[in-house]
């Protein structure tokens, strides 16, 4: 499982923070370790991916397990594609993954008579327990980095697992169905076995070398070639490919391999540098299969979808440049990233990472820390200047960010003493042994159990209520339309189960509802495409949820009702809303009917949006009871 490289340059054998404690392991006793903490990483993000129970952000539904539904149940199953896919502004290789495993898992459960019942809660949990693989595979791969930086069996290698394990971003993201998740592996992967030799600079520097004649010509060193073994060459490939399928997701992941390839590009002008012309070829040969065999998969992948041939990068590209849409979903100050971003990717380990930050910048500047940091200045510059900014879109760095501050957290909490002892009898030959001794115990408790409360209280309570009240929506559906064997009942196929009063997206929808016959509706917030950017018009452009809380009670005596917004069965939204929907159906109904709240479950303590404040409610509506 190691892919070293004798021409990495790595840190330095005598730094007792990255040197190995421990004598280097035979190759197959090191292979049986990886192997052991690959299985136990897996099995770990499994367990995180059940005890995820809440809402984080509508892209892990609707970018990912939406459009799968419905790749895999088709168009008529009920699935929510939003604008971005109509535009085909997203990769379909993303929810291709999904939708692969919905089919497969729903066929083989309906071939041996699985009730709906059952198949729905499975399949509600499924692609997350598939994402919990992606996961353990980019916690698995951050400490190989690490090991392969600091050496195998090293004390920082040991210290990028532990943070990797016990970071809450982690805990709290890594599991979700996000592309930036499945980003984020496959270029730490990619960072693993990359060939960081042809990165760096091959001449050695040393001051102790005598000073030469200027008549002495100048001695050319011998060149090496990197591509020696067909293990160098698979790596490269599989570096290439994870990398290439990583920006086929996300664009914007180009710019993390931006400062690694230049300097390969560089070595072509300096004939001190420059590589073997057999590596040349063979790097530009694995750059064109690789590429062309992603363009191909993707390109198929999006034309059986889309039903055209198209390439969603350059859409991408094309609909932020010219129609600035990227604003209407927020404007952020340009130091989100280190004022927020850093700090919620890093929580207590912040200090660490910066310190490791620092330390990479002014060590040896050819040196596999020093290309990382260069990793993160570019891509946090380049996306600054961009308005709109999330934390996820820099998830990829935080393994980057472990990598660098495990140095740093192990020698502050670790201090490694030689301690010579006599055994008896005397005289005898003294016994050297190598020690290690935690400091700041109780700062180290302290951390961890912070760490531990903040994974528990993202993952287990911060808005749980909009994922509960759709198992409620799901189960009480069940008992009014299906049979006990899931058979729907006819004579309520064409009702209108729930209508969702709430700031859009605000929760998934097919990925959990499951069932086609369960009819709804919620309010929608597509962006003003059809009105040019910088207009009056799209300033003062309101989407259907604007309206809805501009004038509640006028948004709905006249858009629902009708044909395309029918009244439900149940009404769901954030108790907020609970005063206007009495009032409103008082007035229209008159008396002797009234709101009766159906279901009520604690949503968050504190949240940034107003409308969102309060429980999760669903009320029903009928006539008061004698």
């Amino acid at each position: 499982m190691s892919a070293s490289n004798p021409a990495v340059k790595t840190a330095d054998s005598r730094d007792p923070n990255t040197s190995p404690p421990e004598p280097e392991l035979h190759p197959l006793v090191y292979e049986q370790r990886c192997k052991d903490f690959w299985m136990f990483l897996i099995i770990l993000r499994c367990i995180n991916a059940m005890c995820v129970r809440t809402f984080f952000q509508p892209d892990e539904y609707f970018q990912s397990l939406e459009p799968a539904w419905q790749m895999a149940f088709g168009s008529d199953s009920g699935a929510w594609i939003t604008w971005e896919w109509q535009y085909q502004l997203r990769s379909s290789l993303h929810p291709a993954l999904f939708a692969v495993i919905y089919y497969v898992a729903n066929r083989s459960m309906t071939f041996i008579s699985i009730f709906p019942q059952i198949r729905a809660m499975a399949l509600s949990v499924l692609p997350n327990i598939v994402q919990a693989f992606f996961a353990g595979a980019g916690d698995y791969y951050t400490w190989q980095l690490a090991e392969r930086i600091y050496g195998q069996g090293s004390n920082a290698g040991w210290a990028a697992l532990l943070m990797t394990v016990f970071s809450p971003w982690q805990w709290f993201c890594s599991t979700r169905t996000f592309s930036n998740c499945v980003e984020t592996t496959l270029t730490i992967a990619a960072l693993y076995y990359w060939p960081w030799s042809i990165s760096l600079d091959p001449t050695p520097k040393s001051s102790a070398e005598p000073t030469k004649s200027l008549e002495e010509p100048a001695a050319t060193p011998a060149r090496i070639s990197t591509f020696e073994s067909s293990k160098s060459i698979n790596n490269l490939r599989i570096a290439l490919l994870l990398a290439g399928t990583a920006c086929i997701l996300r664009p914007t992941n180009g710019l993390i391999w931006f400062p690694i390839v230049m300097p390969v590009v560089n070595r072509i002008f300096s004939s001190s540098t420059r590589m073997n012309t057999s590596d040349y070829v063979i790097l530009i040969r694995e750059a064109i299969f690789c590429g062309s065999v992603i363009l191909l998969i993707s390109g198929i992948s999006d034309r059986l979808y889309f039903g055209e041939w198209t390439f969603p990068p350059y859409q991408w590209l094309n609909f932020n440049v010219n129609q600035d849409l990227a604003v209407f979903y927020g404007r952020n100050d340009w130091h989100y990233y280190l004022s927020q971003g850093f700090p919620l990717l890093l929580t207590t380990f912040l200090p660490f990472g910066l310190w490791g930050i620092l330390r990479a910048t002014t060590t040896d500047t050819n040196s596999i820390p020093f290309l990382l940091c260069t990793i993160l200045l570019t891509t946090i510059t380049s996306l600054s200047l961009i308005a709109h900014k999330e934390v996820r879109f820099i998830y990829p760095l935080l393994p980057i960010l472990h990598v660098l501050a495990a140095p740093s957290i192990w020698s502050f909490f670790h201090t490694t003493t030689t301690i010579t002892t006599h055994p008896p009898p005397f005289p005898s030959t003294p016994v050297t042994k190598t020690a290690t001794i935690i400091n700041h115990k109780l700062l180290l408790t302290f951390l961890v159990a912070v760490n531990v409360m903040i994974s528990g209280y993202t993952t287990l309570y911060h808005q749980r209520g909009v994922l509960s009240v759709l198992t409620f929506l799901r189960q009480d559906f069940e008992a009014h339309h299906l049979t006990p064997r899931g058979a729907p009942l006819p004579a309520t196929q064409n009702e209108t189960f729930a209508a969702f009063l709430m700031p859009c997206h605000s929760t998934p929808w097919r990925s959990q509802l499951f069932h086609p016959s369960f009819h709804a509706w919620a309010l929608t917030c597509d962006p003003p495409i059809h009105i040019p950017a910088g207009t009056p018009e799209r300033l003062t452009y309101l989407d259907e949820a604007d309206r809805f809380y501009a004038d509640p009670v006028r948004f709905l005596k006249e858009e629902v009702g009708g044909r395309e917004r029918p009244w439900p069965r149940y009404v769901v939204g954030f108790e907020g809303i609970e005063g206007v929907l009495k009032s409103y159906y008082k007035e229209v109904m008159g008396k002797g009917f009234m709101v009766r709240e159906r279901w009520r479950g604690g949503n968050t303590d504190w949240i940034d949006d107003e409308r969102r404040k309060g429980d999760v409610v669903v009320w029903e509506f009928g006539e008061v009871d004698a």
